[in-house]
């Protein structure tokens, strides 16, 4: 314990005197920062490396905390890749005296698997920077520190030990009431290495939008996402779960979901009690619009007749300028938007009853941050399981989560806390308090005294008969 202190405190002024001697080069402020930052990480080894070794000591030295394993062979040498760099260690191999098996206890009580090589805090950050970037360029984040790139291989492994089958949300304390609930939904295209695209979907609730006209945000949203492939049952179960536990569904007058019409979505309307499907005018105004083509005139027709609710006005319409189509392609066209409107004709009457409730449908603009930016805005492929958890992932931190406390709490779940031996620990807390050795370490045994600069020489006086 004395050691820990004295290197601690000869680190310590290691930076005092870095800085001084950087200050007195001329250096610039950032290469002063990545200075300090390799001394910090250097630390951060050290402190890890005195924690295991004591957890490992204290094993040793206590039969009854390792009861039926007798040591087998001391001083074994372990390295592995944390957040500060690449850290070894010592730690002692146990043997059972029954069974005969050989295990690494220390290694165990700190969650370090056999042939681990990166730790698990460190596989969480790379998982968490795989949401926003590749896995090529996640695992090559830091890079001066040349020990610190992984392959992309390693980082899509810790991705697929993510377990997100669980829901992330907890239900308040006490249930919300709002007088209407609103659900918007829609898909993103992602390639496919093997074949059809992939169509992850992304279902998102909240209660009203708020802000200005050119900024607005929506109201306590949240997300709801994965690939649920012939499964829409699975995906609209979790969303009824997450209202029945945050509202009060008696007080809620509607609950209006909006989108482009798809099976998937109006599915949700027979699933969801008291819920009204709301097309989405996004979708409505792309049929319209090729259906009108460059004719203004007739697109304005059409769109007031959508708005005033008039299906037999927008039938003749559409009737009269298949009939004048010159190509094939104009017609298909017209008659593609018929189908459509035709299709989803409840969806566009939800608009005059609810004109003064229903604030639009912003999916598309959700699935092109929440999906799109990640998965299939760059001539990107996936297979399944991939694109299943990437998008389970990205739904994750646009609902506020942290992907990689997510991972480290289910790597380090049931793990038992961190012992050392009460009598160390109790010597380096007087160490601390007493600064005991401190005036004769600085005195005697630091060579930082040794020719340092005046400046160094006073703040090392000061320090020392401070404490």
């Amino acid at each position: 314990m004395v050691d820990l202190v004295q290197q601690m405190w000869s680190k310590f002024l290691r930076f005092t005197e870095m800085v001084l001697d950087s200050v007195e080069r001329g250096v610039t402020f950032q290469r002063l920062q990545r200075d300090v930052e390799d001394e910090l990480n250097e630390l951060g080894r050290l402190i890890l490396q005195w924690a295991i070794e004591g957890a490992d000591e204290r094993l040793c030295e206590n039969a009854d905390e390792r009861k039926d394993w007798v040591i087998a062979r001391r001083g074994d040498v372990k390295e592995i890749l944390t957040s500060f760099g690449m850290m070894s260690y010592r730690r002692t191999y146990f043997r059972h005296k029954r069974t005969g098996r050989h295990r690494y206890l220390a290694d165990e009580q700190v969650g370090i698997r056999p042939h681990q090589r990166i730790d698990t805090g460190l596989k969480g950050t790379l998982v968490e920077r795989a949401v926003e970037a590749s896995y090529h360029r996640s695992g090559k984040w830091h890079k001066r520190h040349k020990s610190w790139n992984v392959s992309g291989q390693t980082v899509m492994k810790a991705i697929r030990e993510v377990e997100l089958s669980q829901s992330t949300w907890e239900p308040p304390e006490k249930k919300r009431r709002v007088p209407y609930l609103f659900i918007q939904a829609d898909e993103d295209h992602v390639g496919n290495q093997d074949g059809p695209r992939w169509h992850p979907r992304l279902v998102t609730v909240h209660e009203g939008v708020e802000g200005p006209s050119w900024r607005k945000r929506l109201i306590n949203a949240q997300h709801f996402g994965g690939l649920y492939s012939g499964r829409n049952e699975a995906l609209w179960h979790e969303v009824w779960q997450y209202l029945e536990a945050t509202y009060d569904l008696e007080h809620v007058a509607a609950i209006l979901v909006s989108g482009d019409g798809a099976a998937w979505i109006r599915a949700g309307c027979e699933y969801i009690p008291g819920s009204v499907f709301v097309l989405d005018r996004y979708h409505a105004s792309k049929y319209v619009t090729k259906a009108a083509a460059n004719d203004a005139w007739l697109y304005g027709r059409l769109w007031r007749a959508l708005e005033d609710g008039d299906r037999r006005g927008l039938r003749a319409m559409l009737h009269e300028a298949a009939q004048k189509a010159e190509t094939d392609n104009r017609r298909m066209a017209i008659e593609d938007c018929l189908r459509y409107l035709d299709r989803n004709w409840d969806g566009i009457m939800a608009w005059q009853t609810f004109r003064d409730v229903w604030p639009g449908c912003s999916a598309e603009g959700h699935v092109s941050h929440v999906y799109a930016a990640r998965m299939s805005s760059r001539p990107m492929a996936w297979r399944c399981k991939g694109v299943d958890q990437m998008s389970r992932m990205r739904v994750m931190a646009a609902n506020g989560k942290s992907v990689r406390e997510v991972y480290v709490s289910q790597k380090t779940q049931g793990l038992p806390p961190l012992r050392l031996k009460e009598e160390r620990i109790q010597e380096l807390r007087r160490l601390i308090s007493e600064g005991r050795s401190l005036r004769h370490m600085v005195t005697y045994r630091l060579p930082g005294l040794e020719g340092c600069s005046p400046a160094l020489r006073r703040i090392l006086k000061a320090v020392v008969y401070g404490c």
